[in-house]
């Protein structure tokens, strides 16, 4: 550490910026709250990033995992990860495609197709509790205004180059 002052107005400036208004502290709270529910209301052994990984499965049976990647917005290494795990628990099957021997197809065994569906009427019963304190046009509102901001993050991280442009 130097012995420098700390700058007083740069201090003041930062004071005056309120954390708990900030919406990424906001967004990430309310990820730590969701999380909370999840485990207590949901499942405490299905995550929600796995749930994740057995909806786009459900929807579309006999799909590779980069497919699953790109639908569920996860890097290839988590998707490969949590697909090992629920593979592990009997809840993925794995087939060779015929066309190209190297990729895996991935469905819902028939334990997964059981898993899927309680986990899927638990989850929706978390999120509508979530949410119960809005009126139905908040909640249609707040789904709208976090899509926003996940597509524009989304082009703004995409366009900018590795180790970023802080400026």
């Amino acid at each position: 550490m130097t012995d420098q002052k700390p700058d007083s107005e740069a201090l003041e400036a930062a004071l005056r910026i309120d954390m708990y208004q900030q919406p990424g502290h906001l967004i990430r709270r309310a990820q730590q709250v969701h999380t909370s529910m999840w485990v207590s209301l949901v499942s405490a052994e299905v995550t929600s990033t796995q749930f994740a990984v057995l909806s786009a499965v459900a929807e579309e049976p006999e799909t590779d995992q980069n497919s699953i990647s790109r639908r569920v917005s996860l890097d290839t290494s988590t998707v490969a990860e949590v697909v090992n795990r629920l593979a592990a628990r009997g809840y993925l099957t794995r087939t060779k495609d015929t066309v190209d021997r190297r990729r895996n197809l991935l469905s819902l065994s028939p334990d997964g197709v059981r898993l899927f569906t309680e986990v899927s009427r638990a989850a929706a019963a978390m999120t509508d509790r979530l949410v119960e304190i809005l009126p139905d046009d908040d909640r249609k509102e707040l789904v709208r205004i976090l899509q926003n901001l996940v597509e524009s993050g989304e082009a703004i991280r995409d366009a900018t180059p590795p180790g970023g442009d802080r400026a």
